[in-house]
């Protein structure tokens, strides 16, 4: 297709075709939504915190994920996974049940939450890691726990990590809190 510049003298009539879009409502709608999206990425984005750590039988350990200084964090679901390279036996786990008599299981870690911000205890005391963290000693994801909580900046997530294991075998766990970073002025 042959386009030659307009002869001198014409006038073009992009300025009415640019008039007559922007006073389309669809176009105007798509406008806003894009311009919408750009402000909120601005102020909001997806972000994985990771922590990664290991515990000695018979030992609780404490770590900690450290919000920024800078910016706000939303959590919406948490993952996990934890494994031991010797964990072939269950009966190397004793875990009382409600009656006060030792079971067995064939699990090892337990963890407690806590937000240092507010001092809250996020975990009412320490909860086995499968029923908190998807995959746990699991080898297939499973439904990550939806959890939501807004952490405020310069925040430190304690997590109280307990290794029952009798045995004193090392167990080794990732942890991903899956959020939005926040940005919002001082």
């Amino acid at each position: 297709m042959n386009r030659s510049p307009m002869p001198y003298g014409q006038q073009s009539n992009a300025p009415e075709l640019a008039q007559a879009i922007s006073e389309n409502p669809t176009f105007s709608a798509l406008q806003n939504e894009a311009l919408h999206e750009r402000e909120v990425q601005a102020m909001r984005y997806s972000y994985i915190y990771p922590l990664s750590g290991e515990v000695v039988g018979q030992q609780t350990t404490t770590f900690n994920i450290t919000i920024e200084q800078g910016t706000d964090f939303l959590c919406k679901f948490m993952t996990g996974s934890a494994f031991s390279y010797d964990a072939v036996n269950a009966s190397d786990f004793p875990i009382p049940n409600s009656l006060g008599v030792t079971a067995w299981a064939g699990r090892g870690l337990s963890v407690q939450m806590f937000d240092s911000s507010s001092g809250r205890e996020l975990t009412s005391g320490f909860v086995p890691f499968e029923l908190v963290f998807s995959p746990g000693y699991g080898l297939n994801v499973q439904t990550p726990l939806r959890w939501c909580y807004y952490f405020y900046r310069n925040t430190k997530v304690r997590f109280d990590v307990r290794n029952r294991d009798n045995a004193d075998r090392t167990h080794y766990f990732e942890i991903a809190l899956h959020g939005y970073k926040i940005v919002t002025p001082n």
